[in-house]
């Protein structure tokens, strides 16, 4: 694998491993948990998007 992969990866399980607990800590109820992580889930969404037409317009 190429470092272009793999420092994004390793930076991921990173992030995941110190804002997990929290996240989970933070959203006890069932229903706030939903909440939030539809709203991640948006950002996220938003974020991949955005990336994808970046390089579709203006890549070429």
């Amino acid at each position: 694998m190429k470092a272009e992969i793999i420092f994004p990866l390793i930076y991921m399980i990173c992030l995941l491993i110190l804002v997990g607990p929290r996240f989970l800590d933070m959203n006890s109820n069932f229903r706030q948990f939903l909440s939030n992580l539809s709203i991640w889930a948006i950002i996220v969404l938003a974020i991949a998007t955005g990336y994808q037409g970046y390089f579709y317009f203006l890549g070429r």
